[in-house]
């Protein structure tokens, strides 16, 4: 079977052009995805290493180490210290063989638009990644860090690299992060991953009253890039709220996939703090939006 899948994509590269296939920012990061992916800007904890590599040396005080799990079947283990990462990441992507009229079109990170409804049979296969991440500080203001990854799908690896910038003024911080910079190819240029950038600005509140720490966060995707064969670019806003100490955690978010087509979504997160260093983080999210969709997710985390 495998040989077989692997003839089948050489096949389709050969007769079809390469297809365009972005990663979703929130893809991972449980906090983020129940702050309805405002988060480029926040990211202080080991999902920094996804989504800005700047907030480990920007914000991480302490060693962090989570664990995630995605309904649709990809998984995370990432390890962060003061300025440095360790990280894996797995996809589960879903190829839907089409006419080369459209085949350009119908590669499906999540979901199959129906193709599977129309008679099409699907291939799933997965996308998994390895990353360094470091950092540098230019100034106690601002850092510039970069994730150094390996990419491996359909028995081709490829080196990429994310890249990642956070301002911190006070209260204040600004971010910006870019995946996938090299736009690595797999399966004899079967697909291509797309290039995507985002920046963001967020606001993190010294203790107030019952409120442990409160962060209000907006987001916005600089790129346009194909999700599930539809153009997908987010603006999203959120807020995360702790309680009691640090002991209980809420969040919520939402925004709009302003592509044409897009939808609205939206977002809620929750961490429960059980013992001290242990974090139990979920998130659910639900959108009409086909490059959204409904989902949730959850993690385990552990600061010493």
């Amino acid at each position: 079977m495998g040989r077989t899948f692997r003839l089948f994509v050489c096949t389709i590269a050969v007769l079809c052009p390469s297809v365009a296939l972005a990663q979703r920012f929130d893809d991972f990061g449980v906090r983020a995805q129940g702050m309805g992916g405002a988060f480029v800007a926040v990211a202080n904890d080991a999902s920094a290493t996804w989504w800005n590599p700047a907030g480990l040396a920007n914000g991480l005080t302490v060693v962090d180490l989570q664990a995630s799990i995605l309904e649709d079947g990809g998984r995370s283990v990432a390890l962060g210290f003061p300025s440095l990462g360790l990280s894996y990441y797995r996809l589960k992507i879903r190829q839907i063989p089409t006419p080369a009229a459209t085949t350009a079109t119908t590669l499906s990170g999540r979901q199959d638009n129906g193709a599977v409804a129309n008679g099409l049979s699907s291939e799933d296969f997965g996308l998994s990644q390895f990353g360094i991440s470091a950092g540098q500080s230019f100034t106690r203001h601002f850092v510039v860090a970069t994730t150094v990854k390996l990419v491996n799908a359909l028995d081709d690896t490829r080196a990429d690299l994310d890249v990642g910038a956070m301002a911190a003024f006070g209260v204040m911080r600004i971010g910006a992060t870019v995946h996938d910079v090299r736009q690595p190819t797999f399966g004899n240029g079967a697909f291509e991953l797309t290039r995507r950038a985002r920046a963001g600005a967020a606001i993190i509140t010294t203790p107030r009253g019952w409120i442990s720490r409160l962060t209000i966060a907006v987001d916005g995707d600089l790129t346009q890039a194909p999700i599930d064969g539809l153009p997908n670019r987010e603006v999203a806003g959120g807020a995360e709220a702790w309680w009691l100490g640090g002991r209980i955690g809420v969040r919520g978010g939402g925004g709009r996939n302003v592509a044409a087509g897009g939808g609205p979504f939206g977002a809620f997160g929750v961490t429960v703090v059980p013992y001290a260093r242990l974090n139990l983080d979920g998130a659910v999210t639900r959108s009409s939006d086909s490059t959204i969709g409904d989902r949730w997710s959850v993690s385990v985390r552990l600061t010493y």
